[in-house]
């Protein structure tokens, strides 16, 4: 605020006149208002009162010795463009106006009124203020957005914009040196748990503390950036070895690994990193290289367990090759019907008559043969095909089985078991989705069954939710490989589940030799399932003797290749007519008998 109290008005005003009366009143009149002013007789003088005092208006005749006031106006601005200029004339005439246009922002006309000046000059004062302001905030501005585009604004580390410059710029030195560049990948272990169970505002905290971790663990060499959501990349150039790579991921393992507090509450976090060198000169790798063998062998170090490092070598890019055209095919093979379900049949031990089937997946992979599920699965599972596939197997059982039904093959108290994967089974929709498929293909809810693995009861809450609109429906509900996982008592009281299945590794034990701690386990889980009232089922059956054992603890169902092995539904309703025996009085061979050494189906 200026000495008259006029807001934005301030600067310093420079009058250019020759004649030295006019000059000193108009500078007079300047500073009793309290703004500073200076005078000049000339063009030489202006100019380089212009270059010393950088005046905030400049007023000029528009006569003047050595020029006119135009062309001074012109020079002016050349020096400064956004000072306004303000012409003195004694010549109220068109051309004058018209050639002002462009090099002067007014012009007064002689003899000027002092309160009238005084307005024109606060007026062009406040007009430069506005000016300065809008050019600084402009400016903040552009460095806002030059920061923006190079730094993460969650946490403030380079992003991958940045990333990819400093990655090529140490990619270039290491090729020019012969040092050996060293690039981690690393991601936050499970972290998206931490966004589902105490939200997206709690998992940004923790994100800009591992962060912090990180940039303060980092060698002064390195480079840190986000590269997007749980996933950062340290840059490390002149490494050294793969052990000085090895040392530097421990280190910031251990540095993430510490306790972390938000809002109160402690959180544990792990991180799996994976390591890629550049070789000899570097000549043939680039910085998109680099990343994608570090990503590769970060994923490597989460199928090793978490919470560790992996380096990369050329095997592991060829397993990413496989598991992608894995992946591929399987896309695929949904589609051109390569993918199929099998039938093992479910027998009731005191009857041995068919009371239910497994459905199981079978995939013909064009030039693999016949494919396992325990071969492609995992792979179904990190690709999110897992989902598709489960609803792929669901609608082809149930459909299936509508047809059986139809034709009057099903036995009373028939039940078709459908595995059920983890990713289904936390669908809160998942209820809602089996009885539309029930209700499509008029299939009753007691024909069906789920069968449901350890993993899948993690967040009991949600499963039990689940579960009970399942049970609601009257579909079937068995958990199986008891006893292979870890096992929770608990969930067999709490969640509303029909039956249990004992792993094939307890069955096994039954024949052999001077084994009592297996037949004793699974005497003890047939107990237990019959006193929580649950349907118990001996799974991998394979021996007459396992039979037998079965028998007398009184477990109720069995399946394995002792029965049958997983065939078509042909193969199944023949065994329903008469066990082990088709239609026409031929031995049923399902599928080739195998190794049994792990599991088949």
């Amino acid at each position: 605020m200026t000495a008259d109290g006029v807001a934005g008005v301030s600067g310093t005003v420079l009058v250019v006149d020759d004649d030295d009366s006019v000059r000193q009143s108009l500078v007079d009149v300047l500073e009793s208002a309290g703004i500073h002013a200076l005078g000049a007789s000339s063009r030489v003088d202006a100019l380089a009162c212009q270059v010393r005092h950088e005046p905030a208006v400049v007023v000029v005749d528009y006569r003047l010795p050595d020029c006119s006031g135009i062309d001074l106006a012109r020079e002016v601005k050349d020096h400064d463009p956004e000072v306004p200029v303000l012409l003195l004339t004694g010549y109220a005439s068109l051309d004058t106006a018209v050639a002002a246009v462009g090099q002067l922002d007014a012009y007064l006309i002689k003899p000027v009124a002092p309160q009238a000046f005084l307005q024109t000059i606060r007026n062009a004062l406040a007009r430069r203020g506005l000016v300065s302001e809008n050019r600084v905030l402009v400016e903040r501005l552009q460095r806002l957005n030059a920061y923006q585009a190079l730094y993460d604004p969650l946490t403030g580390l380079p992003n991958r914009a940045l990333l990819d410059d400093r990655l090529s710029q140490a990619l270039a030195a290491a090729r020019r040196t012969g040092s050996t560049l060293g690039v981690l990948f690393v991601d936050l272990d499970r972290f998206k748990v931490v966004n589902d169970l105490f939200g997206h505002h709690v998992g940004d905290q923790l994100l800009r503390q591992m962060a912090d971790r990180l940039a303060a663990a980092r060698r002064k060499s390195d480079t840190v950036a986000r590269f997007g959501g749980d996933e950062f990349v340290v840059v490390c150039p002149d490494v050294g070895s793969s052990a000085s790579a090895a040392r530097i991921a421990e280190t910031l393992i251990g540095e993430l690994g510490r306790p972390a507090i938000v809002e109160g509450v402690e959180h544990r976090l792990t991180a799996s990193i994976g390591i890629t060198l550049t070789g000899p000169g570097a000549m043939n790798q680039n910085s998109e290289t680099l990343l994608r063998n570090a990503d590769t062998a970060m994923y490597r170090a989460k199928e090793a367990g978490r919470a560790g490092w992996e380096l990369f070598d050329e095997a592991m890019r060829d397993r990413v090759v496989e598991r992608f055209e894995v992946e591929r095919d399987l896309r695929l093979g949904m589609e051109t019907g390569d993918l199929v379900l099998v039938y093992q049949p479910i027998v009731a031990l005191n009857s041995g008559q068919v009371v239910g089937a497994e459905a199981l997946m079978r995939w013909h992979r064009a030039g693999h043969g016949t494919i396992l599920p325990v071969s492609f699965l995992p792979v179904a599972e990190e690709s999110g095909l897992i989902g598709p596939m489960g609803r792929w197997a669901l609608d082809k059982a149930l459909c299936e089985l509508s047809a059986w039904e139809r034709a009057g093959l099903v036995p009373s108290e028939f039940r078709l078991w459908v595995n059920v994967s983890p990713h289904q089974l936390a669908d809160p929709t998942f209820a809602e989705q089996i009885s539309e498929l029930l209700l499509r293909y008029d299939v009753p809810p007691g024909m069906l069954g789920l069968e449901i693995v350890e993993d899948a009861l993690r967040d009991v809450g949600a499963t039990r939710q689940v579960l009970g609109a399942l049970r609601h429906l009257g579909v079937g509900v068995n958990l199986d490989d008891f006893g292979a996982g870890y096992s929770n008592l608990s969930w067999l009281q709490e969640l509303p589940i029909t039956g249990l299945k004992i792993d094939r590794r307890f069955i096994s034990t039954l024949d052999v030799a001077g084994e009592t701690r297996g037949t004793a386990i699974v005497q003890g889980l047939v107990s237990l399932g019959h006193a929580l009232g649950l349907t118990v089922l001996g799974e991998g059956v394979e021996t007459p003797a396992q039979v037998q054992a079965l028998e007398l603890m009184g477990c109720d169902l069995g399946q394995g290749y002792h029965f049958a092995y997983p065939g078509s539904a042909r193969q199944l309703w023949a065994m329903t007519s008469q066990t082990g025996v088709s239609a026409d009085g031929i031995e049923v061979r399902w599928e080739s008998p195998r190794s049994t050494a792990g599991r088949q189906d």
